[in-house]
């Protein structure tokens, strides 16, 4: 419609073009969004795989300390590169809560709620709530007007300030990476506008270095624009109108998770680089003291248990030398008995239920001459008793009667008890409790507590669960459900919807209530409406009785016992 006069029919054929490119992209299917909803969730679990790789790099420096303390070394050569360290996780916090705030603001501007869910002590984004809760989930006018504007060609500061943060932040770490002075000189960095510069920008780079922050500089590499290829056709676009064009929310939330996803990996080749700058050999202790242990502190009567005794970073070449003596003999120093087992171990019997204790010495050298030190270990002989359990199967969820079990070897049921941190505990009855998750939790940890015979109480072990939204339910027209092909007799005898559970979700007592919906036949104009409760309209029942042959699409809105508003849809073809 561009350039030159045109007739009425060629404004005529624009003004049809333009409302049937209209209707494609409103009629975005449910697949193709529920498609980035997944999408985006696996980018943030390997966000968060990355990020726990990225926590033991930080921690490798203070292991590295410790080592040099321990070796009457200069910490300060570890320092230096450990405050590097902190300066990139500072600037990756504060990039990611940046992200994390813009896609924030887009839901927002849709649900007219703020979607955030964690912040961290100073006020920076960690997480947002999952996208599966948008009710607005396709609406892809907020993401245009809000980063690109009326003209993809000179899209708005706000779209071009997202690249621009990314490729400051990467410029930025690259410069704390690669700059630093040695006894063989100075070296340094300042990025180049343009990664074609990036050659000459490392010749001022310890030449020990050019491969890992090249490598680092185009881990970030977004390019200003982008050459889009449609139907044979290319179009040079700028990067905020290729990514957020007519996105759905939740792809463009995708694309700002992408992004995430990209700063993590980078961060974590910033941080193992500035961890290769420390020379030290890493252990993994935090202080050079003795050690006992065993595979289990709790054994059954008539078991055995064998407990090994050494130094922390000990040299397996040497026999260690091991004194102890076992309850009433811990008391007196002339019954203790040496252990005569090469590798230091001890084997301790389990004959009597209850407490017992283990205490003696281990002969530690320095510089030479052998220092005893003295060490301990307790261990409970309780009544046999066997549990399975699935530990990856922890899940509660939100707004659902969990029901759980806790019990405890060598205590009776009668004095066990339950306790929860992030969750309420209520008690069933029979053993059986009640864990109820309130809105914005995602881990909750249950705690299983003994009664002692004296009155006291003492902690048994502490479980963590992840705590999930409930998972959507089926959408059901009687007994039909998604992708079916019943005949139009069967269609025609069904009066209402409902949404249920099949027998694959083991969630028991899931109610869920139908608040409205929509009921549409392709070829047959109009709509028909469902009730509050899942019934059906007339004009619902008139299509529906007039679909043999064609495909049915029923979308209604519901509410789970999570108080939360939900969208899902039903699609069949009767035959």
């Amino acid at each position: 419609m561009a350039g030159g006069k045109e007739t009425p029919r060629q404004k005529m054929i624009g003004m049809m073009y333009l409302v049937l490119t209209a209707l494609l992209a409103l009629n975005v299917s449910k697949q193709v969004i529920a498609a980035f909803v997944t999408i985006n969730d696996k980018l943030d679990r390997s966000s968060q795989i990355i990020d726990q790789n990225n926590q033991s790099n930080y921690s490798s420096f203070d292991k590295k300390i410790t080592t040099v303390k321990a070796q009457g070394g200069d910490v300060n050569s570890v320092k230096v590169w450990q405050d590097r360290s902190f300066e990139v996780r500072d600037k990756t916090t504060e990039v990611i809560s940046y992200l994390l705030g813009e896609c924030n603001e887009m839901i927002k501007e849709s649900e007219k709620v703020d979607w955030v869910e964690e912040k961290d002590d100073n006020g920076n984004i960690i997480s947002l709530k999952p996208l599966s809760d948008i009710s607005g989930m396709d609406n892809y006018d907020i993401p245009t007007n809000l980063f690109i504007g009326g003209d993809p060609q000179k899209p708005v500061k706000k779209g071009t300030d997202i690249r621009d943060r990314v490729i400051t932040y990467r410029n930025e770490v690259a410069s704390i990476m690669a700059t630093y002075e040695t006894p063989k000189g100075k070296f340094t960095f300042a990025a180049p506008t343009d990664l074609s510069g990036l050659d000459q920008a490392l010749t001022t780079c310890n030449p020990d270095d050019t491969a890992s922050i090249a490598a680092f500089m185009r881990s970030l590499d977004i390019p200003e624009k982008i050459t889009q290829k449609i139907h044979g056709e290319e179009e040079v676009l700028p990067w905020p109108s290729v990514m957020f064009d007519h996105a759905p929310i939740v792809a463009a939330a995708a694309m700002l998770t992408a992004l995430k996803l990209d700063v993590k990996n980078s961060e974590s080749m910033a941080t193992e680089f500035l961890l290769s700058k420390v020379d030290v050999q890493e252990f993994d202790f935090n202080k050079i003291e003795p050690l006992a242990f065993a595979s289990t502190g709790y054994i059954n009567q008539g078991d055995s248990l064998n407990l090994r005794v050494m130094i922390a970073a000990y040299d397996s070449t040497e026999t260690p030398k091991v004194k102890y003596g076992q309850d009433e003999d811990t008391l007196n120093t002339d019954n203790w008995k040496p252990s005569n087992n090469a590798d230091g171990s001890i084997s301790l019997r389990g004959d009597k239920p209850g407490l017992h204790k283990v205490k003696g010495v281990i002969m530690v050298k320095q510089r030479g001459i052998e220092v005893p030190k003295p060490w301990e270990f307790e261990y409970t002989v309780g009544q046999p008793m066997g549990v399975v359990a699935l530990p990856e199967m922890r899940v509660l969820y939100r707004g659902y009667d969990n029901v759980v079990e806790g019990t405890a070897s060598g205590f009776p049921a009668d004095r066990v008890t339950l306790s929860g941190s992030g969750c309420s505990i209520s008690s069933k009855g029979n053993g059986q409790y009640v864990a109820k998750v309130g809105a914005g939790t995602r881990e909750a940890t249950i705690s299983v507590n003994g009664r002692k015979e004296d009155g006291g109480s003492v902690n048994l072990g502490s479980f963590k669960f992840e705590v999930k939204s409930l998972p959507t339910p089926n959408l059901y027209l009687g007994g039909i459900s998604n992708g079916q092909n019943p005949g139009l007799s069967s269609v025609r005898a069904q009066g209402r919807v409902s949404c249920r559970y099949d027998e694959s979700v083991p969630l028991t007592g899931v109610n869920f209530s139908i608040a409205s919906g929509t009921v549409t036949v392709n070829g047959i104009k109009g709509e028909g409406r469902i009730t509050g409760g899942g019934g059906l309209d007339s004009k619902a029942k008139q299509i529906l009785a007039q679909s043999s042959g064609k495909q049915v699409t029923i979308m209604v809105n519901y509410r789970g016992p999570d108080g939360v508003s939900k969208r899902t849809a039903l699609v069949f073809s009767t035959r």
